[in-house]
């Protein structure tokens, strides 16, 4: 075999290789009908999206003195939209602005469950104190929520769910 042939022999096989990283995957049988590399691929955007988003969300709540109860009421809301249009959120909809808004209501409603003590995981870990360390340094931050985390909103959700002590 000459060089040139076998420069074209590997030269097929890259592109051979390369055509099965990159073709369309179908499911595996019996997987669930939305398991396609388009999910991963929307879910990995979504999340890039979000880690950005949320930050800035915690930031704006920070300097408005923290989530009053139309934040956290508003963040109730979102279960029952994530629920009725998650599709939307991950693949996109046909109506102009429709992704948009219900991601803006999603990285809303982290950002207010962040000031939790703990924080929320949403795929990822989102902890308004780490979150405000990165903004203002950790000192400020743990101040700051803890001061937030003896506000009269605070005591109230800690009513309703008493058994919060033990996650501290």
């Amino acid at each position: 075999m000459s060089d040139r042939q076998a420069k074209r022999q590997r030269r097929a096989e890259r592109r051979a290789a390369a055509s099965q990283e990159g073709g369309i995957s179908h499911p595996p049988l019996g997987a669930p009908p939305l398991f396609t590399e388009r999910s991963s691929v929307a879910s990995s955007h979504l999340a890039i999206a979000l880690s950005a988003a949320v930050p800035l969300r915690v930031l704006g709540l920070y300097e408005r003195q923290g989530p009053d109860e139309n934040d956290l009421e508003a963040a109730r809301q979102v279960g029952t939209l994530i629920a009725s249009k998650g599709d939307v959120l991950l693949f996109g909809s046909q109506v102009r602005g429709e992704t948009a808004k219900l991601f803006n209501h999603v990285a809303q409603a982290l950002a207010v469950l962040s000031f939790a003590p703990g924080g929320i995981c949403f795929g990822q870990h989102f902890d308004a104190q780490a979150i405000l360390t990165g903004f203002f340094g950790a000192q400020t931050a743990e101040q700051y929520c803890q001061h937030m985390r003896g506000t009269p909103l605070t005591a109230q959700q800690e009513q309703r769910n008493p058994h919060n002590d033990d996650m501290r």
